[in-house]
Order: structure tokens, then sequence, then C-alpha cells
């Protein structure tokens, strides 16, 4: 992922911490998500067992799954997001996170679950999402959960071959040069920051069903999700990678 249009996720989080916000990301208060991980987690007798995460930013979903028992891995490809993640986890020994290119080198290790949030969909280029998908299946052991977590969704989303941002930029016509004005919180009050506009694709369902079952997965349940601040209109996924024949 060393092209110039993801290094816009590291120069967001350095801008909103300069700025005195503490926090960009999902909230490990999100009660959808503490709701969602917390069945999961259950559901596949997940306490104990490890679980990695893909673009896991600020660590909000390693607290929740450290607090349910977990033994957690975070990766991500922004620094600055990754100390944040350290800092918030530094009371689970069991907790790491780490620095890697995640679409373009094989994760090491061997897993029992992973967990995508709000990752996945950030990736617009075709072969990007296909290597991402398979960095992740790879890493999972036969029979193992992977959860997708409010993906953004559209009915009317391009299903077109993507093969570069450029052609991405032209579809879209967003405008990912220019510093955009936000509001988040601060300590003590609302902040202004003007941080560059990230790359996102969303995809119709059936969009999304037909790169997870190239990619092996076979999909459990698909979840619309309510509208939200984070990612307005967005789908989860729950899938698994399948038993090895012997």
């Amino acid at each position: 992922m060393d092209k110039n249009y993801y290094n816009a996720y590291e120069v967001r989080y350095k801008k909103v911490y300069e700025a005195g916000i503490e926090r960009w990301g999902h909230s490990p208060n999100d009660p959808e998500l503490v709701n969602i991980l917390t069945k999961w987690v259950e559901e596949n007798q997940l306490r104990g067992k490890s679980i990695i995460e893909f673009a896991c930013g600020e660590g909000a979903s390693g607290l929740i799954l450290s607090h349910l028992g977990c033994t957690y891995h975070g990766i991500d490809i922004s620094q600055s997001a990754l100390n944040k993640s350290r800092e918030i986890l530094k009371n689970y020994p069991n907790a790491t996170v780490s620095l890697i290119d995640m679409v373009n080198k094989k994760i090491e290790g061997s897993f029992d679950a992973a967990l995508d949030v709000m990752g996945f969909h950030m990736l617009v280029v075709d072969s990007d999402r296909e290597k991402y998908l398979k960095n992740a299946y790879s890493c999972l052991k036969g029979g193992s959960p992977m959860l997708f977590f409010r993906e953004s969704y559209r009915i009317d989303a391009y299903e077109g071959e993507i093969e570069s941002f450029e052609k991405w930029k032209e579809i879209s016509g967003e405008d990912y040069d220019r510093l955009h004005k936000r509001i988040a919180k601060g300590v003590d009050q609302d902040v202004e920051v003007y941080i560059p506009l990230v790359p996102s694709r969303a995809k119709t369902k059936n969009g999304y069903q037909k790169e997870l079952s190239k990619a092996g997965f076979i999909i459990d349940h698909i979840k619309e999700m309510d509208v939200n601040i984070n990612c307005p209109n967005s789908v989860t996924f729950f899938v698994h990678r399948p038993k090895e024949n012997k």
C-alpha cells in the first residue's frame, strides 16, 4: 500500500492529533460495534483465541476484544494511529499491533479469526482489493470466521473495473488533493481541522459477495446496518474460511 493516495491516512491522523483531537475513528464505546463483536466472539467461541484486525486504526476494536478475553493483533499502515493503539492497549499483555502493508505483504502467523472494521471499502483499485482479501484469507486457520463490519454500501455503486486510482478519481469526481474542513470533538470543545479526503469505494451487496466468494470465503450472513455517523450507509458481512479437505 505504498501508493501516494494511501498516505492520506497518516497525514489525516497527524493533523487531527496536532489539533488536540483525542480520537478520529470509531469509539470503543460504540454500542453497535460492542454488541456485534461480543455476539461474534461468543458464537464462535473466540475467548482466549487469536484474532487479527486488518486496518486496526486507533485500536477501538482491539480494546473491545481484549475486554472479551481474546488475544489480539492489529495491523495498519499509519504509524500515528498505531501509536494511539499501543497507548490504549498498554494494559493488555495479549494485545499487540504492528505497521504493515496489508496489500503487498504476506501476513505472518495463523489466526483463529480476523476482523475488518470499515477498512476494506477504503481500497479502490481492484487488484489492491483482491490482494488484501487474499492476505486475510491466507492468515486464517481452516474453518475460522472473519467479520467485515460497516463496509460502505450503495445500491447504485459502480461495479465496473477500476485498474488505477486515476480511473477512480475520474469516475467518482472526488477531490483528494484539497484539504477539507471537518469538525471534531476536542478535549474541551469542538475543533475545526483541515484534512485530506481519503478514498473509499462503496459496493452493492452483490458486488461484495462476488469479491468475497472469489477470495474463497463462505458467506454466512449479511446485515444491513443502521444509518450512523461513521459510515452512513453500510453493510456487515459474516464469513469464514472453509475447512481444508483431508
